[in-house]
């Protein structure tokens, strides 16, 4: 990523574990796999620094892969840098790496011989597939890029930011009614909101790095951009969004017996926003991360 002397000079280099290059278009997505508790986020800064003096090409991007054993607190930092190096004009993102297994599993792998690693027979098919998917947008426009969110900070985001704009005048406004199949839950606020409107991430096309107004910028999807995106494209779709959940991002469909606080915590949100969300005739399905229960 940076010559020889520019490395000489800083005394560090950026370095992925794994570089994925499209034989055609040339496209190279630089992959960082963060196992430890350690600095998880030392990476991040490494090919932020390196972007500075060697701007990453337009068609590259960065993608951490973050195991569960590392701390919720140090993944969201990790997520909050992907986001300061968007603002410098990087196609940055995180996402989960074997969302399935246990985060103590993840680090045993690591440190297994190459032979027994095989032997795991690990679906590494569905790795790369979320890599790359994460990193190619779903819709572009003008000023966006719509994107699949990466990960439970992205979601938590999102989750927020219906809530707080179902509650504004215009928000409302622009929301209306609709009804609504699938549901995710964040631990974070407890809060619920659509699914469809927390799957997606728009990423401006041009960086805001410190241009005037950037301080405005929603960190993640709003109103008006989603009710404009879902009137005029078909790929933004609510089954789209159940699956990238459920794949993906390593959530679960909780079963109703399985947690009757939850649901019934469900429910008196349900009934708080009636004005917006109306139930399909096939009833409400509850989306929760991995570890929720």
């Amino acid at each position: 990523m940076l010559s020889k002397e520019l490395e000489r000079v800083l005394g560090f280099a950026p370095r992925a574990d794994v570089l994925l290059e499209h034989a055609e278009t040339n496209r190279r997505v630089w992959i960082e796999f963060e196992i430890s508790r350690a600095d998880p986020v030392a990476n991040h800064m490494k090919f932020a620094v390196g972007h500075l003096f060697a701007p990453q090409l337009p068609e590259d991007s960065f993608v951490s892969m973050m195991s569960d054993h590392v701390a919720a607190g140090r993944k969201n930092l990790g997520a909050s840098a992907v986001m300061l190096m968007r603002r410098l004009g990087m196609q940055a993102f995180q996402v989960p790496l074997f969302p399935s297994l246990p985060g103590t599993l993840v680090k045993t792998l690591n440190h297994l011989p190459q032979r027994e690693l095989l032997d795991q027979h690990l679906d590494v098919d569905a790795e790369i597939e979320r890599a790359l998917s994460i990193s190619e947008p779903v819709y572009v426009d003008q000023s966006n890029r719509i994107f699949f969110a990466s990960n439970t900070f992205e979601i938590s985001l999102n989750v927020l930011h219906w809530n707080q704009s179902a509650a504004s005048s215009d928000g409302a406004r622009q929301w209306g009614k609709r009804t609504v199949t699938y549901f995710v839950y964040d631990p974070r606020s407890e809060l619920f909101a659509p699914s469809k409107f927390c799957a997606f991430m728009p990423i401006a096309s041009i960086a805001g790095s410190m241009e005037s107004g950037a301080s405005k910028t929603t960190l993640g999807m709003t109103m008006a951009d989603y009710c404009s995106i879902d009137a005029n494209e078909h790929r933004f779709d609510g089954s789209v969004a159940r699956k990238h959940f459920l794949r993906r991002l390593g959530y679960r469909l909780l079963p109703t017996d399985e947690s009757p606080r939850l649901f019934s915590r469900f429910k008196d949100w349900l009934e708080a926003h009636r004005q917006q969300v109306r139930v399909h005739p096939r009833r409400a399905h509850l989306l929760v991360p991995a570890h929720v229960s």
